[in-house]
């Protein structure tokens, strides 16, 4: 290939380092090969989960498209961990953590050596959102390689069941053999999970930012039209090298708002309420978590897809994925963001929407099991949900804000005012909800979990268990200043900021304070103690009163990264970030 642009970084670096050269030659590089646009191709594998675990064959197609394209990659890899396999341990508090160490390594990779471009690969909770802030941060030309999804388990179980299916066991109320059957089959090939969670979500943001291939998220992994998406992704990168085509051009306030609209349109996890604010920022943009409340008032939810939904993530990109849900909302999006096609997003659209390829090759799929189109991507006209649901609230208990997801909570929970049962630890919560000590009407309230006190890990486990309670998950309520999962359903509510270590008002709730949850009117508030309502006035009072003898507890973590977390984590509403 022949360089026509400005100077390589790779080729200027080489003039000032003498020694680079030779250390490459050792690696049976060729001289040829060293004046070659250099690409970083760094992925999540690892055999953490099943989500990582097939991307040797990815990262080789990658390097076949760099190298078909006249590139020469370099392969690295920062595995990372899973929310599943860490949920209710204390491995869990690791997990947001990890998505600041994987951007910094990736940083470290792409910066600290001579690169010109990368294409990363991941498909999961902290690696997507990990890999789309080193992009931003990096500023190189980048393509994002979604992971897929895995295919369909017996009787369409998918693994987020467990837990609750785990709960009657330990109860009486299931059989172990039903249990273990479910367990072995819930996930039958490699792949992100089959419901809209963190790591479906994150794959479909990547793709709607910009940097993501169109048509590539969520791709079922064992389809090689996963391979050639690899492949396509590595030569268009060498192409994005020559036309000089960085992230920042792509990453402008306006490809977040469509990332906004795709989220609120897909029932996306609330988990990207973390990972995209801090992103913006790397890209010098501020996107904030009133963003998502104001946008999600006006998109409508297309994705008929688990978990609050009823089909699973294999089927919606079969009905045509990112780009058939761009299309139905068309108008509600900035068509002129470029894209790493070098492309518009509108001229993208235009070629998918008169292709004969595109939408008949995936639903062809859904022929073989007679499901239509329509099912599962609704059409605007009659939209799953009215709006997407995410709310911020706001009030004497949640002053920075608190996140809650209407579109999986019950319509009677959308107004609720209930007394308090507070737990200092999520652990204590399960107890009680396990032991059934937990009556119909109450307000769990779980604190200490934040991002300074334990990683703000996510309370999964004990919203699981609610929402499987008949008698609960249309009374009771779990407000956190944790976070949930991106399977969560029922009312919860997340993300409460202050948090409690810093002395945020959910650290003053006392035992049968009454809880106001209003999410239309967008209000989480005290508006009682010992059972009975209070004046306002007579509430900040008695939370002064409180805040006078309040002592913060002692830091849970005071050795290696999770102390370094507690030290300098950001505010929740910012991302929780380490930078």
């Amino acid at each position: 290939m022949v360089h026509n642009g400005p100077q390589l970084r790779s080729q200027r670096l080489r003039m000032v380092n003498h020694q680079g050269d030779a250390l490459r030659l050792g690696m049976n590089w060729t001289e040829e090969d060293l004046g070659k646009p250099q690409v970083l191709v760094d992925s999540a594998y690892g055999m953490g989960h099943p989500g990582t675990f097939h991307f040797r064959e990815l990262i080789e197609e990658v390097s076949n498209g760099v190298y078909e394209a006249g590139g020469k990659p370099g392969v690295f890899a920062v595995s990372d961990i899973c929310d599943g396999v860490v949920q209710a341990t204390d491995g869990m508090s690791y997990s947001l953590v990890s998505r600041d160490i994987m951007a910094a390594m990736v940083e470290i990779h792409a910066l600290g050596h001579p690169h010109d471009g990368m294409v990363l690969i991941s498909g999961n909770d902290k690696s997507v959102p990990a890999h789309l802030l080193a992009i931003a941060r990096c500023d190189l030309p980048a393509i994002h390689l979604p992971g897929g999804t895995q295919l369909n388990a017996p009787d369409y179980v998918s693994s987020n069941e467990m837990w609750e299916m785990g709960a009657a066991v330990q109860r009486g109320e299931l059989p172990r053999q039903d249990f273990e059957r479910a367990q072995r089959g819930a996930c039958p090939t490699c792949g992100a999970c089959q419901f809209m969670g963190s790591a479906s979500t994150g794959q479909v943001l990547a793709e709607a930012l910009g940097l993501a291939l169109p048509g590539s998220a969520v791709v079922p992994a064992p389809l090689t039209k996963l391979l050639r998406y690899a492949r396509a992704s590595g030569k268009q990168l060498v192409r994005l090298i020559e036309q000089g085509l960085t992230a920042r051009r792509i990453l402008t306030r306006d490809a977040f708002e469509n990332a906004i609209v795709m989220h609120a349109a897909i029932g996306g996890s609330t988990n990207a309420l973390l990972h995209l604010p801090p992103i913006a920022r790397e890209a010098g943009v501020e996107i904030t978590v009133d963003d998502f409340d104001r946008i999600h008032r006006r998109v409508p939810v297309l994705a008929n897809v688990k978990t609050t939904g009823r089909y699973p993530v294999e089927y919606f990109w079969y009905a045509g994925g990112v780009p058939a849900v761009m299309l139905e909302l068309r108008e509600m999006l900035h068509l002129e963001c470029l894209t790493v096609t070098g492309k518009t997003l509108g001229e993208n659209l235009d070629e998918i929407e008169h292709s004969p390829f595109f939408f008949a090759e995936r639903r062809g799929y859904l022929n073989n099991v007679k499901v239509d189109r329509d099912e599962i991507i609704r059409p605007r006209s009659d939209p799953f949900s009215a709006d997407g649901g995410v709310a911020v609230l706001y009030g004497n208990l949640a002053p920075g804000g608190a996140m809650i997801k209407t579109f999986s909570v019950p319509e009677e929970m959308h107004v609720h005012i209930g007394p308090a049962r507070v737990f200092d630890f999520e652990d204590e919560a399960i107890h009680a909800l396990m032991g059934r000590r937990i009556a119909p009407g109450d307000v769990l309230v779980i604190r200490y979990e934040g991002p300074r006190a334990n990683g703000m890990p996510e309370m999964y486990y004990a919203a699981a268990i609610l929402s499987a309670d008949r008698k609960l998950n249309t009374t009771t309520a779990i407000v956190t200043d944790g976070r949930y999962s991106g399977a969560m359903k029922g009312p919860c509510i997340g993300h409460v900021a202050p948090e409690a270590l810093d002395g945020g008002p959910i650290a003053l709730v006392e035992e049968n304070d009454l809880i106001e949850i209003n999410a239309p009117g967008r209000r989480l508030a005290i508006v009682g103690t010992g059972g009975e309502k209070r004046r306002p006035e007579e509430i900040d009072a008695i939370l002064a009163q409180r805040r006078a003898i309040w002592k913060p507890p002692r830091p849970r973590h005071e050795n290696g990264i999770l102390s370094l977390y507690s030290r300098v984590a950001g505010a929740t509403s910012e991302g929780a970030s380490i930078t």
